[in-house]
């Protein structure tokens, strides 16, 4: 039996309603996502379906928002105990490395790493690969990866039960999930001193640069140290403080620039919380000087300091309260640390809380600014996102754009990654009816959902398929490939292009028409791929037509809708008076609900399934007539 998987775009064009990216979840925690470098991402997340083991799932998603290979999620090991804390790093193209701590061999629990495929392959073994020998507490932990794919794995444990001393240790991991050290891998740093907040970014050389607070006469400090490819310590015996002596650092935020050094930022607690940033060269000099220095003069208690360093831009942004409002903030900095921008730039200009913020690239030296938002004084607070341009200037207006504004529900902080295309995809964690449910929204570069293409709509006309749509903010030498793949017996073929049209030359929104004639029956699917002459695609959502032609013998639809909450219509044609029988499995292919063999007339017929009693899923239809018999996959979605 084949089960035909759709080729429909799952991006929804609507910021309060999303595309659910993960089904039959229960509750889920710790979400964590990362590029796939193809213009996906890979997502991590807790979640005890079971009740009685906690587990860790993940799931791929393509750049079109379709997920991969099991939409319920797909465990990280086999092993049989509790596992936790999930912390992500993108690997090689369409790889991820996950770290978690689990406790099926020691009650203390030891950390474990696995790399994943897109295809959900687990690819160090059912179980992952165990980074850790037993200790009795690990206090933290990070992960990053090289160019190469190798792996580098961070943690800081007490040396033993009483926590007389602390230990910092690095483990490298090949790709084959193969130790490049001992089980208890490289010391980095070993004091009687509380460590905590680890982090960690490869040199590309076989080393790694480490990074951690620690604490000192009741202030924690931050240091950084080197360690490289023979697993020496280049930066001295205890690292360099990057903080002053006298700060008491909350927390920082770390990552590797284009000028062979890294950018660091971090808060301070004072009577009003300050923040200091510092670029670190890959020697271990502090160009900024020591201690680093302050970021803004703006009035007001700063905290969540994010760095960005994408295309040769060095960015920081920050959460400024004052008078109990917090706004967001950003500033561009040259690499002597001063300021790009003469004034430090508001992501939106309004009252009440904006916090939360995460940045990324939008590949033209600006940035993407993502966070929640409580604009609304009398609901809960909804995800919203700005673009920042390299100028300083707000790209989508005063207000920013909505991501999530599902009226009234309880959403998690976002995290975005990049469609490679200068937008952004927002992945975040929000309660719907009581049920706690991953979602995720595609924002273009221009600040549109889906596409910039609008109103895509394809019907029947005749023997032919009328395609229309509408084009908002296009760019020079634009043009559109028309493209049709069909759904029948036989699976889905490629994606086809079947006409092109040039740009119109007049007004800024532009109606756009095509006649197609196809060859072959079955269910349709339209797309238009936008094209302009800097060598931008971007494809659109699908519009989806039956066709049927009067030679064939039978031809079955899609169910419309799909997903569905309550009832669904499956569309089917007849050359001839026909006994057809239907069958509905859920995804464990059993057999939840028949449609006995009876006689149809000749013709377009209809049947209709109700979703009633049955819980949401994926679901397969099979018809059967005489020695006709195919297969469709339906989506429950309550």
């Amino acid at each position: 039996m084949i089960f035909f998987v759709s080729a429909e775009a799952q991006w929804v064009n609507n910021p309060a309603l999303n595309t659910k990216l993960v089904i039959d979840g229960s509750k889920p925690i710790n979400i964590s996502s990362v590029e796939d470098l193809k213009g996906g991402a890979f997502i991590f997340w807790e979640d005890n379906k079971s009740g009685f083991q906690n587990e860790i799932f993940f799931i791929h998603m393509d750049g079109n928002g379709k997920v991969s290979f099991n939409a319920e999620g797909k465990k990280i090991s086999e092993l049989t105990g509790d596992k936790y804390s999930p912390v992500v790093s993108q690997n090689l193209p369409n790889t991820a490395v996950v770290v978690w701590k689990d406790y099926s061999n020691n009650k203390n629990g030891n950390l474990y790493a696995q790399r994943v495929y897109n295809n959900g392959n687990l690819l160090w073994g059912g179980s992952g690969v165990r980074v850790t020998p037993d200790y009795p507490n690990i206090l933290d932990y990070s992960v990053c990866s090289d160019k190469n794919g190798n792996s580098y794995i961070s943690y800081i444990i007490k040396a033993d039960e009483f926590g007389s001393s602390y230990k910092y240790i690095l483990q490298k991991i090949n790709l084959n999930g193969q130790f490049q050290e001992n089980i208890n891998g490289i010391l980095v740093s070993n004091s009687l001193n509380r460590k905590s907040i680890s982090n960690i970014i490869a040199d590309n050389e076989g080393g790694a640069f480490l990074f951690w607070l620690e604490n000192q006469n009741n202030k924690s400090i931050l240091y950084a140290q080197h360690i490289d490819s023979t697993g020496k310590q280049i930066w001295g015996k205890q690292g360099i403080m990057i903080s002053n002596i006298n700060q008491n650092v909350l927390n920082y935020s770390v990552q590797r620039s284009d000028f062979s050094a890294i950018y660091l930022a971090w808060q301070i607690q004072k009577s009003e919380k300050e923040i200091f940033h510092q670029l670190l060269s890959f020697n271990g000099r502090q160009l900024w000087g020591q201690g680093g220095k302050i970021a803004t003069s703006k009035k007001g208690s700063k905290t969540n300091p994010q760095v960005l360093t994408a295309d040769s831009t060095i960015m920081l942004s920050w959460t400024n309260e004052i008078s109990k409002d917090k706004d967001i903030f950003i500033q561009k900095f040259n690499i002597k640390g001063f300021h790009s921008w003469k004034d430090d730039i508001p992501v939106v200009h309004l009252p009440r809380d904006q916090f939360g913020q995460k940045l990324l690239g939008d590949g033209k030296g600006g940035a993407i600014v993502a966070w929640i938002d409580k604009r609304q004084e009398s609901v809960r607070p909804d995800i919203y996102a700005q673009r920042i341009s390299s100028s300083g200037k707000q790209l989508w207006g005063p207000l920013g754009i909505a991501i999530a504004s599902h009226n009234n529900s309880e959403k998690s902080y976002p995290s975005i990654v990049s469609d490679l295309r200068g937008g952004a995809i927002a992945i975040f964690k929000e309660i719907r009816e009581g049920k706690g449910e991953i979602f995720a929204q595609k924002i273009f570069n221009s600040g549109t959902y889906v596409s910039q293409i609008i109103g895509l709509n394809a019907v029947l006309n005749g023997d032919s398929v009328e395609v229309s749509w509408y084009s908002a903010n296009e760019s020079a030498g634009t043009n559109y490939d028309v493209e049709r793949t069909v759904q029948n017996e036989n699976g889905s073929s490629q994606w086809k292009v079947v006409g092109n049209i040039k740009q119109a030359t007049s007004n800024s929104t532009k109606y756009y028409e095509f006649l197609d004639r196809p060859n072959e029956p079955g269910t349709l699917f339209y797309r238009i791929v936008q094209k302009d002459n800097q060598g931008n695609i971007q494809p659109s959502d699908v519009s989806r037509v039956e066709f049927f032609k009067s030679n064939e013998k039978i031809s079955l639809g899609q169910n419309s809708p799909d997903p569905f909450t309550d009832e669904t219509t499956i569309l089917f044609y007849l050359s001839e008076p026909s006994w057809v029988k239907f069958e509905f499995f859920n995804s464990h292919i059993e057999l939840i609900k028949e449609i006995e063999r009876q006689q149809y007339p000749k013709g377009e017929n209809k049947i209709v399934f109700s979703g009633k009693g049955f819980p949401e899923g994926v679901y397969f239809y099979r018809v059967q007539s005489d020695d006709f018999v195919e297969v469709k996959k339906m989506v429950l979605a309550k």
